[in-house]
């Protein structure tokens, strides 16, 4: 082997021997910037929530009401919270649902659940059944929120509103009102309310209806659908009801399905009283639905512990006092829901203890069974033969096209 051959290998082998620290450090930064990341994914509370949820939304996640409540659980925990909006319950559930299946983290909490969504995620095996003992605030809820909700605490109720007739009293005046009052050509041309199919307020509007007629009227809850359908408006969503027809005067719906809760934010943003609520009165009695919104953890989140804390927090009365004037919703709390202000109980009008809630004649696990029938038999109601019209456009384009390929053959033999 020739001296060049041998000082050129040396060379090699010192110039190899010379980088293999440098190779052994960028491999060793490597695997702790991975170790790195694995941590904070370890310590990350993974949130999934409705768009406003305390009327949060991705451009103001700093300061203000985030602080008091996310920023202040990092701070005595020691953990990281990231949060993912979604646009109602149910989109939050098949978002999760969606990631267990592809066997990726998904969400360690979910918030927002309403009394439908949380029976799916149930039917779904994806929420932990949590056990009373760990929540310490679970005590100051109402019972029977917590029964109307999910007495199996697969989640548990945060907050919740009365569904109500909300009227611009500017434009009419209300004073007691029963369902029937809409069988009138006229009331029935005020109002707009939301789709049962697309829309959580609207599936309340339903249930709250069926619960009035079917459990205390003994009469077919369909009955009211047959004699309103075609007066009343019928919007998509809650914000399409709300923003496009009941507060678009040209509209000329001053009546819209929302929440007891709702003026309460015109008179805390607006400063205005002119929006107010109305319930349905039976037997001297006032009579609404309480949509109930709740919370629960992931089956098997890497973060139970942690998920459990931040449950009990949202439950503590340092963040139930916050509900009413940022998620305009009344508090789970009996204790802050029974020391409201003053100005808040006198914009809502009605007495919450003296509500009766629809919620007790209708049992969980009747809505559980029936729901899916329910909505069925409004879509036929409301769009009768929908689905005959799409089988007949099949056969007439079937036919067309038998009658086409006829014609062609025997044009073709002539």
């Amino acid at each position: 082997m020739s001296k060049k051959i041998i000082i050129s290998i040396t060379l090699l082998l010192i110039f190899s021997l010379t980088l293999m620290p440098l190779f052994k450090d960028r491999d060793r930064n490597s695997h702790n910037a991975v170790q790195m990341r694995m941590l904070e994914e370890e310590n990350k509370l993974i949130i999934y929530t409705y768009d406003y949820f305390f009327g949060l939304t991705n451009e103001t996640l700093e300061g203000g009401i985030y602080d008091l409540i996310f920023k202040r659980f990092e701070e005595l925990y020691g953990v990281q919270i990231e949060i993912r909006f979604f646009d109602g319950a149910r989109n939050i559930l098949l978002a999760a649902l969606q990631e267990r299946r592809m066997g990726v983290r998904t969400a360690d909490l979910l918030i927002g659940l309403d009394n439908i969504v949380v029976q799916e995620a149930k039917k779904a095996g994806i929420l932990e059944k949590i056990s009373a003992e760990d929540l310490e605030n679970l005590s100051k809820i109402r019972s029977d929120l917590i029964e109307n909700f999910d007495p199996d605490l697969y989640a548990v109720p945060y907050d919740f509103g009365p569904i109500a007739f909300i009227y611009d009293s500017e434009r009419i005046n209300l004073t007691e009102l029963t369902f029937e009052d809409f069988y009138n050509e006229t009331m029935a041309s005020y109002l707009v309310t939301e789709d049962p199919t697309q829309s959580t307020t609207g599936v309340a509007f339903l249930l709250w209806e069926i619960g009035i007629y079917e459990k205390l009227l003994n009469k077919d809850w369909k009955e009211w659908w047959y004699k309103v359908k075609n007066k009343i408006i019928i919007a998509k969503s809650w914000g399409d009801a709300y923003f496009n027809y009941f507060l678009n005067e040209e509209a000329g719906r001053p009546i819209v399905v929302s929440y007891l809760t709702s003026p309460v934010y015109h008179y805390l943003y607006e400063n205005t009283t002119r929006y107010q609520p109305m319930l349905v009165r039976y037997n001297n009695k006032w009579y609404a639905w309480f949509q109930i919104q709740g919370i629960g953890i992931v089956k098997d989140s890497p973060m139970k512990d942690v998920a459990l804390k931040f449950i009990d927090w949202i439950l503590s009365n340092e963040v139930q006092s916050l509900v009413i004037e940022n998620d305009i919703m009344l508090p789970a709390s009996e204790e802050i829901l029974n020391n409201l202000p003053e100005d808040i109980l006198n914009v809502m009008k009605f007495n919450i203890s003296r509500i009766k809630p629809v919620n007790n004649l209708i049992p969980v696990s009747e809505i559980y069974e029936n729901i899916d029938g329910w909505l069925r038999e409004w879509k036929e109601i409301i769009s009768p033969g929908f689905e005959w019209v799409w089988i007949a456009i099949v056969l007439i384009m079937v036919i067309a096209v038998i009658a086409g390929f006829i014609v062609i053959k025997y044009g073709r033999k002539k």
